[in-house]
């Protein structure tokens, strides 16, 4: 070494940084997975389990008095005894029975419960089907629903025409009973209904005439009748026709009067009657004398019953073409 060199030692320390790692990790982790998989499962068991089992399953493992004081050596830990004959019987005298019956928590079938409890759990599905587009009616079905709809409405008018009819014919008696003086001549008024209408005629009778003979002179028992039918039928809309009536007895005078003028002119005088006790005279539809040609009781035309006087109101069945007024 020559005269005078300086020696520098240098000094390295090696801090293990650059050797190769142990195993240690993979022990923690393997353990850290364990525990994971173990707390999975222990999820797994709470949801799969009824809330019943839930309830027992916290009860078998809470503390009670009772487990307290017997030390363990009671209920379900009490143990069972062996006897010579092998039988098994509780050491608290309690049959082997009747020991509560622990939940398997899913073990012989865990699939199935975790899948039943998915089915619980799964939201309802409703699927509503659309009707099919109906096809159009036929011809034929159109027609036929037509028909039914006009005879339904047919017979709702002839339900309420019959009655109305029945109404106006219980007035009309019931205003003549309390009449002390129409009381004897029930028989002189008759009611009839016919496919025009209701028919009120007022008849002669043998010793009861509602004229005077020959004449169209109205009696007072006839224009109080009249009264009591203008009364009773003043207010409804339908018209009136009147009609005179005589029997076949031949009448004539020398001026040549004769049934066919009787006839009118008690029609006639019936009209003005209606009008004088309040009817109203637009409604009046015509007046007709017939003479005797329309008898009452075609076997006997000279009958005093077919003297008489009719009051047509006219109140058509549903479906009968209007009877023609001549003017």
């Amino acid at each position: 070494m020559a005269a005078g060199q300086t020696i520098i030692i240098k000094k390295v320390e090696d801090d293990g940084h650059h050797d190769h790692h142990g195993g240690g990790w993979k022990v923690a982790y393997a353990d850290f997975m364990t525990a994971m998989m173990a707390f999975f499962l222990l999820l797994w068991i709470l949801a799969a389990s009824e809330e019943e089992t839930l309830e027992g399953l916290a009860e078998y493992f809470t503390p009670s008095l009772s487990a307290v004081s017997d030390g363990g050596a009671a209920g379900l830990l009490s143990g069972q005894i062996v006897e010579m004959a092998g039988d098994v019987a509780a050491s608290d005298g309690v049959p082997p029975n009747d020991a509560p019956e622990l939940p398997d928590f899913g073990t012989e079938s865990p699939l199935e419960v975790f899948d039943s409890r998915l089915r619980d759990k799964a939201p309802e599905v409703v699927v509503e089907y659309l009707p099919a587009e109906a096809a159009p009616p036929s011809a034929e079905e159109i027609e036929t629903r037509q028909m039914a709809q006009a005879a339904a409405e047919m017979q709702e008018r002839v339900e309420r025409r019959d009655a109305e009819l029945d109404a106006i014919e219980a007035e009309i008696a019931e205003r003549i009973a309390a009449t002390p003086a129409l009381s004897d001549i029930g028989d002189n008024l008759r009611l009839d209904r016919t496919p025009e209408g209701l028919l009120v005629q007022i008849l002669d009778e043998e010793e009861r005439p509602m004229f005077a003979t020959g004449s169209a002179r109205i009696v007072p028992q006839t224009q109080a009748l009249i009264e009591i039918v203008s009364e009773t039928i003043g207010d409804m809309p339908q018209p009136l026709a009147i009609t005179g009536h005589t029997d076949s007895l031949p009448f004539a005078r020398q001026d040549g009067y004769g049934n066919w003028e009787l006839s009118s002119d008690r029609a006639n005088a019936t009209r003005r009657a209606l009008i004088d006790s309040g009817f109203p005279a637009e409604r009046i539809s015509r007046v007709t004398g017939l003479a005797d040609t329309v008898p009452l009781y075609a076997d006997r035309p000279e009958a005093p019953q077919n003297r008489r006087i009719g009051l047509l109101l006219e109140y058509p069945e549903p479906g009968i073409a209007a009877v023609g007024r001549p003017r």
